[in-house]
């Protein structure tokens, strides 16, 4: 067995409850130490990974935690209409100030942070409803559109997420883009390259996240067959995530989701090793309060329910 192999059997081992992780010198679990933002009911919440600690924090959606923890960047309407993502704000944890970082967005996807925390990403539209990345340094300034819809052929820009090479990573229904900081294409890679079959089962719902310890570690969001429940309240195809590793090929995908969860807007914990996303049970399906937070290890296994909520993003004490 390779070293590579023997690295994932031991991950795979770790993530079903086979083998426990050590704790660090703080003591606790690795999701006790995750700082989790997530929105409902208009107003922007936080908690740990295990769901304690949850507390309103202020009016406001689409949120997007900082890697550290402390800070909570998301979206207010600046008059455009309830639901309108044009304001960008900042909330520390710490403190409880606020601040206004941008306005005159059209966002539609959470605010995604650089590594060093300094820099903050959004997907928006232009005055011609283009898709196009911006950003902005954590202190307002610098704001800049990085890549956009047309650019080295891209389409619909569907997704954002970080990669640990300091890249973001978006997706159009054809392929996966790598975007340098510098706004340079990095990589290219067709959705069938990575996800085999499963590419035909992914809209402009679903998300591409890459590990943050692992760059060669993906895990998307696709289409996926429901329950005879499921499919006999909703009347549509579920939706599941699935984990790929670029070292074992095109295709070579691991569903980490049961049939009975829908699941979606997955995102990574700082460490790598769990992976938080929304979602419900298909007994759940016909409820008024829909959406949960849920988390499961990167490899399947200890998936457990949070709270109640929607777009939820991952930092680290």
């Amino acid at each position: 067995m390779s070293v590579r192999m023997a690295s994932l059997f031991i991950s795979w081992l770790a993530c079903a409850g086979l083998l426990a992780w050590p704790g660090d010198a703080r003591g606790g679990s690795g999701a006790e130490r995750d700082v989790l933002a997530f929105a409902r009911a208009g107003s922007v919440w936080v908690c740990t990974g295990d769901g304690g600690g949850r507390r309103e924090l202020c009016p406001g959606f689409l949120p997007g935690v900082g890697p550290d923890g402390r800070n909570v960047a998301f979206f207010r309407s600046g008059g455009k209409g309830q639901d309108s993502a044009d304001e960008l704000w900042l909330h520390d944890l710490v403190s409880g100030g606020e601040r206004r970082l941008a306005s005159g967005l059209a966002a539609y996807s959470p605010p995604v942070w650089s590594g060093d925390g300094r820099t903050i990403s959004v997907l928006a539209r232009d005055g011609q409803g283009m898709t196009q990345i911006v950003t902005v340094r954590s202190d307002g300034s610098g704001r800049r559109i990085l890549f956009a819809e047309g650019d080295s052929g891209a389409g619909f820009l569907c997704s954002l997420s970080p990669s640990p090479d300091g890249a973001l990573v978006t997706h159009d229904m054809v392929a996966a883009y790598w975007i340098g900081p510098d706004g340079k294409l990095k990589e290219r890679v067709p959705l069938e390259e990575i996800m085999g079959s499963l590419a035909g089962g992914v809209t402009s719902a679903h998300r591409l996240a890459v590990c943050p310890t692992d760059p060669g570690l993906l895990v998307f969001g696709h289409s996926a067959p429901g329950t005879p429940r499921f499919e006999r309240v909703m009347r549509e195809p579920n939706s599941a995530l699935s984990v790929h590793d670029r070292w074992t090929g095109k295709g070579k995908n691991m569903r980490i989701t049961p049939p009975e969860i829908t699941a979606f807007d997955q995102v990574w914990s700082m460490d790598g090793k769990r992976v938080y996303f929304i979602g419900y049970r298909d007994a759940q399906a016909a409820e008024a309060d829909l959406f949960r937070v849920w988390r499961v290890e990167r490899f399947g296994g200890g998936l457990r329910e949070l709270t109640l909520g929607e777009n939820v993003s991952a930092g680290a004490r």
